[in-house]
């Protein structure tokens, strides 16, 4: 083969190698619809979280009656998420 015109085993080699990398990355990178149930999924955790927290402090009726409404609807919501695998 004329000089210049082929790849070197080198060439070959290292562009091999990008391609494998690329492919770890793309595997450990969730896809985005995953990410967004992750993400929903923490937000709902977060929030449910946050109502227990307030819970435990109001001693207002009124207020725990809503807060206690606002818990039934996040877990209820938490359990139709899927979980992360």
């Amino acid at each position: 083969m004329a000089r210049g015109w082929g790849k070197s085993e080198e060439d070959m080699e290292a562009e091999k190698e990008h391609a494998r990398e690329a492919a770890e990355r793309a595997a450990a990178r969730p896809s985005r619809e995953a990410a967004e149930r992750l993400s929903r999924r923490r937000s709902l955790e977060l929030s449910l979280a946050r109502i227990e927290d307030l819970l435990g402090k109001t001693e207002n009726p009124d207020r725990r009656s809503a807060l206690e409404t606002a818990r039934a609807e996040l877990t209820e919501r938490l359990a139709q998420t899927p979980a992360p695998r």
